[in-house]
């Protein structure tokens, strides 16, 4: 039985023309720097007619094209945002990882990738972060050196203090680098901690500990606080944080992967499937009670970007026309995304008939 598309009222569609994702730009990859035994630095070219107004800290989403499979994946930009003309993606090789894998072993200049963005909340804003404390561990400095750049490149007064936990000294993404920024920005100083250390290594060994924050960050007060890393690095950052008495709302991170969802409110008994009409894809669809809006996008051929899959870094976020949505985390959402009616489709349950500009 064919389903019949609801009309919607003109004022209501109009406000979703264009408004669930950036347009995607065609990217030259025209330049690879190799970084550490398994991390390359890959360099591409912007179109002439587009601007890429990203926020140090942000991340763009690629649609890669590997043996024919169509592929996306968010990397962070490891460029300054003051550059328009081109960005950089730091992917480092999982042995696992599909893309990061063809990244670094096969990806040639030449090769063009659609992507779109800037995307996510985690970001260094000069106008409100006068002194920022970056944690990372391992390709967590991603971001991190994105903020340096732009910090260097503008010739910022923000007070900044890095600490950066691998494993060995080999592991070390941007070492040249951060030895430049070391001399190059006057308010910037950074330890790095191994915790595979050889027995030349001279610097801070082990893991991260309250006793190894506390003894390069005196200020606990004033500063904004970045982590970026493995989850398990980063829950036992913030627990440490949290023990020094840093304000939870002082502490951003930034996190990508797949998370557990929860259904311990959820009751497992059937229920009606629910009917959700994607808009702009003209398509009418039925969802299962544990079905998530972007699940079943993906499902039905709807073209929803994604990030972290979490809920937090906001890349999904999609407008609800009709209908109710509940969402099980809200995190990356702003407030003016709330007030105009916006969801998370990666952690979002939808409940009787539901409309959204997609």
């Amino acid at each position: 039985m064919e389903s019949r598309i609801p009309e919607i009222p003109p004022q209501a569609a109009s406000l979703t023309n264009g408004e669930n994702a950036k347009d995607s730009m065609n990217l030259l990859l025209a330049q690879i720097e190799q970084q550490t035994h398994d991390t390359k630095t890959l360099r591409f070219e912007i179109p002439k007619e587009r601007q890429l107004r990203a926020k140090p800290g942000q991340f763009l989403t690629f649609q890669w094209t590997i043996d024919g499979q169509r592929l996306m994946r968010s990397y962070t930009i490891s460029s300054s945002a003051i550059h328009g003309n081109y960005v950089e993606i730091t992917p480092k090789r999982m042995e696992n990882g599909c893309v990061s894998v063809f990244l670094n072993e096969r990806a040639k200049p030449g090769m063009r990738v659609e992507a779109r963005g800037p995307y996510g909340q985690f970001y260094f804003d000069e106008t409100v972060h006068k002194s920022i404390v970056l944690i990372a561990a391992g390709s967590g400095i991603t971001p991190m050196i994105s903020m340096l750049r732009y910090i260097d490149g503008l010739k910022l007064a923000t007070q900044v203090t890095l600490l950066y936990c691998v494993r060995t000294r080999a592991d070390i993404i941007f070492q040249n680098e951060l030895e430049r920024l070391g001399t190059s920005v006057p308010n910037f100083k950074y330890e790095v901690c191994l915790s595979r250390p050889e027995p030349t290594w001279k610097g801070h060994s082990g893991r991260l500990t309250g006793e190894f924050v506390s003894q390069h960050v005196i200020d606990l007060v004033s500063p904004t606080f970045f982590l970026c890393g493995p989850n398990g690095f980063m829950d036992n950052a913030r627990q440490i944080l949290s023990t020094l008495g840093v304000d939870p709302d002082r502490i951003l991170q930034e996190s990508f992967g797949e998370t557990k969802r929860s259904t311990e409110s959820r009751p497992q008994e059937a229920r009606p499937a629910e009917t959700v009409v994607f808009i702009h894809s003209q398509k009418v669809c039925q969802a299962s009670a544990e079905s998530t809006l972007l699940d079943l996008a993906e499902k039905n051929g709807v073209q929803i970007p994604f990030g972290c899959r979490q809920g937090l870094c906001g890349t999904c976020a999609t407008r609800v026309l009709s209908g109710t949505v509940e969402m099980d985390v809200e995190a990356g959402l702003t407030a003016q995304q709330k007030t105009a009616g916006y969801v998370l489709p990666c952690v979002s349950r939808t409940s009787g008939t539901v409309v959204v500009a997609a």
